[in-house]
Order: C-alpha cells, then sequence, then structure tokens
C-alpha cells in the first residue's frame, strides 16, 4: 500500500509481475498486513509506548552489512542487506522528509516489515513445494520488461535509481516464482462445477453484449476458464495464505528490526 507518492513506470511493472496475490488479496478486502503476526505485535508495543529504541541514522554501511537476517520463514531468509535495499526503494515513494515525523516512518518500516514477511512466506512454500524458475524462463521475462525501454533507457533507469543490475535481477527472479507458486497452487486448484461455469458465462455473456457483440466469440474457452478460476481465488485465498502462514510461520529478529526504527522520544 503506497499512501504517497506514485510509483514510477518501472515500479509499477515490478509491483504487476511480483504482486498478483497482492491483486486478488486487496479485492478479497484483506490488507497487506494481514499476513505478518509479529509484525502487528511490533505496532502494539509502539502503541503502548513500548517502542524499540533507535535515534535517527542507525541504518549506517557497517550494521547493515553485518551478517543475520530480520525475517525468516521456512527456509527463505531476508537479510538485513536486502531489507535497507527494499527499504530504500519504498522511502523514494515518501515525502523527502519523512524521517522527521518518526511515527509516520516507523509505520513505513512496519508496513515493509508485513509485505516482506508475506513475500518470506510465499518463496517458503515455493522452494518446499519445488517451484521455481528456469534461466530461460527469467532470461525471457527480462527481455519481455526490456521492451518498454529503447536502446540504453533500461542501464539508464536502473544508474538514475542506483540499483545494480544483479539486485534488480534477483528481485524480478522473486516475483515470477510467487506468481508461479499462485498459478499452480492456489489458481489452479480452483474446482470449477458447471453451475459456476454457466452463470459465469452467462454474465460474461451479457457484459459483452453491452459492449460489443463480436467480444464473446474472440474470447478463448481456457482465457474464459482461467478468469473463472482467478474470481474463485478471491474467496479462497484468505484460507489458503492462513495455511502457508501455519506451515511456515514468520519469525522476525527484533533487535534487527529496532536498527530500522526511530524512537519517536528522541525527537
Amino acid at each position: 500500500m503506497q499512501a504517497h507518492g506514485s510509483e514510477p513506470p518501472w515500479e509499477y511493472k515490478m509491483s504487476r509481475i511480483a504482486n498478483s496475490w497482492y491483486a486478488i488479496k486487496d479485492v478479497n478486502g484483506f490488507s497487506r498486513g494481514f499476513s505478518s503476526t509479529l509484525a502487528f505485535g511490533a505496532l502494539l508495543l509502539m502503541a503502548a509506548g513500548i517502542a524499540i529504541v533507535c535515534v535517527p541514522g542507525c541504518t549506517d554501511q557497517k550494521k547493515v552489512e553485518e551478517k543475520g537476517h530480520i525475517i525468516k520463514a521456512g527456509t527463505v531468509e531476508i537479510s538485513r542487506a536486502d531489507f535497507a535495499w527494499e527499504l530504500e526503494i519504498k522511502q523514494a515513494n515518501y515525502p523527502y522528509d519523512i524521517k522527521n515525523r518518526p511515527n509516520e516512518y516507523n509505520a513505513m518500516v512496519l508496513d515493509l516489515v508485513s509485505d516482506l514477511s508475506d513475500e518470506a512466506v510465499l518463496l517458503a512454500a515455493a522452494a518446499a513445494k519445488g517451484i521455481d524458475v528456469s534461466v530461460n524462463e527469467l532470461d525471457a521475462a527480462i527481455a519481455d520488461f526490456k521492451k518498454d525501454y529503447p536502446e540504453d533507457s533500461f542501464d539508464q533507469m536502473l544508474l538514475e535509481r542506483a540499483i545494480l543490475y544483479t539486485v534488480w535481477k534477483k528481485r524480478l527472479k522473486k516475483d515470477l516464482v510467487i506468481r508461479k507458486l499462485i498459478m499452480q497452487d492456489l489458481v489452479a486448484s480452483q474446482e470449477l462445477y458447471p453451475e459456476d461455469m454457466i452463470a459465469f458465462y452467462d454474465r460474461v455473456a451479457g457484459q459483452s453484449e453491452s459492449r460489443d457483440n463480436n467480444n464473446l466469440k474472440m474470447m478463448d474457452e481456457k482465457k474464459l476458464l482461467l478468469k473463472l478460476r482467478m474470481e474463485k481465488s478471491q474467496k479462497a485465498l484468505g484460507e489458503w495464505l492462513q495455511g502457508l502462514q501455519a506451515g511456515y510461520p514468520v519469525r522476525i529478529n527484533r533487535e534487527v528490526l529496532s536498527t530500522f526504527l526511530i524512537n519517536a522520544e528522541k525527537q
């Protein structure tokens, strides 16, 4: 959830690839913080005045480079360095002086913790189920991504944002793995019953006739079935995600988290 600013085109495209499941979840009314019990617990501690203390600027390079993780689920760990990079990207969409408002800044950090906790659960589930992205699949996705960037504008975009290509590529692969998990484990598992298909077909036919009589004829049957499964996935998401959370519980290193938070009382 972006509370401030608007995402640049490349971030929007990355979000579109990465957050297929967020789109499903948001339609179903769940917040992006739904899956992170520990992150919510940290937020409650702050609200009660038992804030994890940290002074501004404590996320210096030395601390970021120290070994250790901030979030762990199953076999997936999110390191300090990865979290710092994600935070830098997120902060770019907020007012430049957000650190002058500790409560807002800390809420932004905890929102990122929630998002990355969700991500860790999904990646852990994908790893356990043997879901991965091949080199060819990744190369094809990169080529498709670059189509929107003529000549050297893609490299220039990364340079302007001080993002290493290897880091960007790593993020893209994670996004593709999550999408594959969603499609294989959630969407494909939705059972389609004759009555569902008839009602759905009639509804789509009515919508098509109101726009263009030829639309329905042009729609592929497989695409119609996929669209129906996507709709059913919206209703099944909550239970599916809870099952993943139970199987791959999130653990947050509060000591590491504290190095990314600002103590409002010391402002």
